[in-house]
This record gives C-alpha cells, sequence and structure tokens, in this order.
C-alpha cells in the first residue's frame, strides 16, 4: 500500500479510539468515577487509534498472504 493510504488509515483508527475512548470515560464520569472517566477519555484515542491501526495491519497482512 502506498504511504498515504497508512495515514488515511492511521487518522481513522486514531479517531475511531478517540470515539470509543471518550465514550466509555463518559460512561464512567456519569456513574462518579471523574478522574477515572477523565483519564479513561484521555487515554482512548492513542490506546485505541494504535490497536486499531494494528488489527488493520494485521488484516492487510493476513489478506495480502492469502491472494499470494
Amino acid at each position: 500500500m502506498r504511504t498515504i493510504v497508512w495515514i488515511v488509515v492511521w487518522i481513522v483508527c486514531v479517531l475511531a479510539g478517540a470515539g470509543v475512548g471518550y465514550l466509555a470515560g463518559y460512561g464512567l464520569w456519569k456513574l462518579g468515577f471523574e478522574i477515572i472517566g477523565s483519564a479513561v477519555a484521555l487515554v482512548g484515542a492513542g490506546v485505541g487509534g494504535i490497536l486499531m491501526f494494528l488489527a488493520v495491519l494485521s488484516w492487510w497482512d493476513k489478506r495480502s498472504t492469502a491472494r499470494a
């Protein structure tokens, strides 16, 4: 894949991770865990983005191997 495609995939993964992290943090925050909820919402973009990008990378590698 070209570099620009991987950059776009990374951006989409970080945005999706941020959304999931924010929702999880907001849920914890609403339950009364303000500090933990805030931390989960802040870390969600980084960790979620990395995990989603690695999942996409693994899927792409399996797909490429299956085609060969």
